[in-house]
């Protein structure tokens, strides 16, 4: 087939899909590559397919990915072919490459030219690596480049968005899909399963596209000023009736958590609990103005509102975002996670029915999705709560935007607790047990690092493993249940990956490393696991775990378990077990930690107080009292002579 254009569909292969953080997410490219791959075909474009490909002995792979646990796209291996739907056809050229670029595949420039090239659409991944060479090797080549925006992704977004924001205009034109086509990519789904039943479907998603998103945010956007136009007074009204509403509604939301996320029944009633507590706080210390003897200073919304909330905390956290937002003026362009839909949508309708609905927008989605709001112009402020990696990928995404926004974000946290030699040591034990592993340690608060005087190394790990023993796991509306299962299979298999390979680097496993035997097998539990003797290195003592796994460490002296305490790039939580004043003190000025506690590892977070982690563990200010008007407000001086 001769046509004077060209579809190069690059790395389109089941390893580079399954990236984490791919942004946008596996299914919504797939679908727009599917669109577009088909589009192609019935244009009578030319379609090329160019795959990396790395031979079993791994010699041709590229420095970084020499080692056996870095290998991708391996010949004869399921994770170098595509998808089903983006096969090549028997009469599409099929090239193989070893080096970012396409044009590293053999005959590629020839090829082109030979069927008569002028124009090349490039899609595919990644967008930052291999997407970005592709497309610098066609400018020098002299092809006209465009790529589809919404056909590429990269797990890389935020140096995506920097190559891409150079790129254009410069060596390719980027284009949205539709303005190839002339319709937008279908949207695509994703399934939810149940935690306890893998085999059971709970709901099915549609991902709201990028063009849906950028509709939402301009009609928001163009309600702003009616929000703005109610009086404080007025909305303070609507959120007390708000809170009226999810007080008499908070049965059903109780058993949603219990059922969507598999919360066990007591963290849920404390989830609950605290989502209230923030909301009645807002509504209470909501202030838009201050006077001086030379000015008045006004605090005006800044505009709309972008919120991205995880699904381990579905009720608590957007309550506590969503209230300060709207409270201080600002329309609220919304997305959950995927497995808190169902739950996020009721709590969107409680928004409505309390008179506040015209200004929020709930849009389910992924990666992809969230992107999209970071990058929207109409947006005014982005609040997050996730993970560090796509944390930083919306900070950059908001940073290179014509007018930069604000950004607030909790990114998790590798939490540590000090026991020390004055502690007593069974009730220590027992507050770590829980605040490890309840709502099996998926939580951004959950201790997974514990430092232990020497002295008492050995009596206090002894009565650790005796509590963690007493948790009990059971299905998520049993009472009784302290352990329930992890949120899907693929967080299950990351911890029990994680527990096998902290063993095989020298660690002493003292419990768990396995899936619970009386747990059915259809589910996805993991027993409490601790882990001693491993470095603070080690990967067990530096990432972010979200599951029932913590590292013990032994520390000859206090100012070690500080230094220990501190050796983390997180900063979130810190807790001591002392009866010390004087290590208490040195504690408190030490620890790196936005949280500290004493006694406690899970204390009773204080809804006027502040939550905002240090170092990897927050970006962009606090969450929560008096800091909600620093983040949803600009302040305004007026002066009159």
């Amino acid at each position: 087939m001769t046509s004077s254009t060209t579809l190069l569909l690059v790395d389109v292969q089941e390893d580079f899909l399954a990236r984490s953080g791919l942004t946008p997410d596996r299914e919504t490219l797939v679908a727009a590559l599917a669109a577009l791959l088909a589009h192609a075909r019935t244009s009578g474009w030319n379609v090329v397919h160019v795959h990396s490909r790395v031979d079993q002995d791994l010699a041709n792979a590229m420095p970084h990915r020499r080692e056996p646990g870095n290998a991708e796209v391996v010949a004869g291996t399921q994770g170098a072919e595509p998808p089903d739907e983006l096969a090549p056809l028997a009469e599409e050229a099929l090239l193989f490459k070893r080096f970012f670029s396409a044009f590293d595949a053999g005959g590629l420039d020839e090829l082109l030219r030979s069927v008569g090239t002028r124009r090349l659409i490039v899609a595919g991944t990644h967008s930052h690596a291999c997407i970005r060479d592709t497309v610098d090797d066609a400018y020098r080549r002299g092809f006209e480049v465009v790529i589809p925006a919404d056909a590429t992704a990269s797990y890389d977004p935020a140096h995506a968005a920097i190559a891409f924001a150079w790129m254009d205009g410069r060596a390719v034109e980027i284009v949205q899909f539709a303005d190839l086509v002339g319709a937008g990519p279908p949207a695509a789904q994703w399934v939810q399963r149940d935690p306890c039943d893998q085999g059971r479907e709970l709901q099915t998603v549609r991902l709201t596209p990028a063009a849906e998103v950028h509709d939402a945010a301009a009609l928001l956007a163009s309600r702003q000023s009616s929000l703005e136009a109610l009086s404080l007074a007025a909305r303070r009204e609507r959120l007390s009736a708000w809170q009226d509403r999810l007080v008499q509604s908070r049965e059903m939301f109780r058993d949603a958590l219990v059922r969507d996320v598999a919360k066990p029944l007591r963290d849920a009633d404390g989830e609950l609990d605290y989502g209230l507590a923030l909301l009645a706080d807002v509504i209470a210390t909501l202030a838009d103005e201050e006077a001086g003897k030379e000015r008045r200073v006004k605090y005006r919304a800044r505009g709309l509102a972008g919120l991205i909330t995880p699904w381990n905390n579905p009720f608590a956290i957007p309550v506590g975002k969503i209230a300060p937002a709207l409270g201080y003026g600002n329309a609220v362009l919304w997305k959950p996670a995927l497995p808190a839909t169902r739950l996020s949508a009721l709590l969107a309708d409680s928004v409505a029915d309390a008179g506040l609905g015209e200004w929020l927008a709930m849009i389910p989605g992924g990666s992809g999705t969230g992107d999209a709001i970071a990058g929207d112009p109409h947006v005014a402020a982005i609040s997050f709560t996730g993970s560090v990696p796509v944390g930083r990928q919306l900070i950059a995404r908001a940073s290179v935007r014509a007018h930069p926004v604000p950004v607030q974000a909790e990114l998790g946290g590798s939490n540590a607790a000090i026991v020390d030699s004055s502690a007593d040591l069974e009730a220590a034990a027992a507050d770590l047990a829980a605040a490890m592993f309840s709502f099996s340690g998926q939580r951004c608060t959950a201790i997974r690092r514990i430092i232990v005087m020497e002295e008492i190394g050995d009596a206090f790990i002894e009565c650790l493993v005796a509590a963690v023993r007493q948790l009990t796991a059971g299905m998520p509306s049993d009472p009784a249940c302290d352990i329930g299962p992890l949120i899907d299979r693929a967080g299950q298999l990351r911890i029990l990956a994680a527990a096998k390979s902290a063993v095989a680097d020298g660690g002493r496993p003292l419990c768990g490393g396995s899936a619970p035997r009386e747990m059915p097998d259809a589910g996805c539990w993991v027993e409490p696991t601790l882990i001693e003797g491993l470095g603070p290195d080690h990967p067990l003592n530096q990432q972010e775990w979200f599951g029932p796994i913590a590292s013990i460490m032994r520390a000859s002296g206090f100012d070690q378990a500080v230094e220990l305490h501190n050796c983390s790039a997180f900063g979130l939580l810190g807790a001591l077990y002392s009866t010390d004043e004087g290590r208490i003190a040195a504690f408190a000025s030490r620890a790196q930690a936005g949280l500290l506690s004493i006694g406690r590892a899970r204390p009773p977070f204080a809804a006027g107080g502040p939550f905002a982690g240090w170092k990897a563990s927050g970006y962009g200010g606090a969450e929560h009292g008096r800091w909600n008007r620093d983040f949803y407000t600009q302040p305004q001086a007026f002066y009159r002579g």
